[in-house]
């Protein structure tokens, strides 16, 4: 990777975490997903493609803990695998226009429904206590409850995919297609 393509990754990471922590009206919008497949389709190494997303999971919701006492819950390590899962796929999509990165942000959010609110389901909460039974009416009562905020997840993961790996696509065509008189003009320049 580039400094360039370095710098559409910090501008990622800068949203990703400034949507988390301001807030808003739409639950779950979000832009880590977004960031996760961004990750898996450009960053390399892949320990550190994974790193990303996590670290920036990992310091929002150290800092929403310190704030509101809620940063951690009793599924998010589920919310963690999701984004493993996610850059998976950005790692094996490899999006590259708007059509490709619409589609894998589609399926991002619907990895990150489905893993995240099987932990909800599954994983005990404040106290022990589980929020739904460990039936499956308990657990098709989990994902009928989590419509509401899917809205919010599926707007943020396909939205910011397709602005990601359209800031990058661009940054990329425009440092390959730089003019080759203004690179001989700045050399002779010196």
């Amino acid at each position: 990777m580039n400094k360039v393509s370095w710098i559409v990754v910090a501008a990622a990471c800068a949203v990703a975490v400034s949507l988390r922590l301001i807030d808003r009206p739409e639950m779950n919008f979000s832009a880590l997903g977004a960031l996760a497949v961004l990750c898996g389709a450009v960053v390399r190494p892949v320990w550190l493609g994974i790193l990303i997303p996590l670290g920036c999971r990992v310091l929002t919701d150290g800092i929403l803990e310190a704030k509101t006492g809620h940063g951690f819950y009793g599924s998010w390590m589920f919310d963690y695998a999701a984004y493993v899962a996610i850059f998976a796929l950005g790692r094996w999509m490899q999006p590259k226009n708007i059509v490709t990165a619409f589609g894998t942000g589609l399926l991002a959010a619907a990895a990150f429904f489905t893993i995240s609110n099987l932990g909800v389901w599954c994983m005990p909460h404040e106290a022990g206590q589980y929020l739904y039974p460990q039936t499956l009416a308990g657990l098709t009562n989990c994902f009928v409850n989590a419509i509401p905020f899917a809205r919010g997840t599926f707007m943020g993961d396909i939205g910011f995919s397709i602005l990601f790996i359209g800031a990058m696509q661009l940054v990329t065509l425009l440092v390959k297609h730089e003019s080759p008189v203004v690179r001989e003009t700045a050399t002779a320049d010196r």
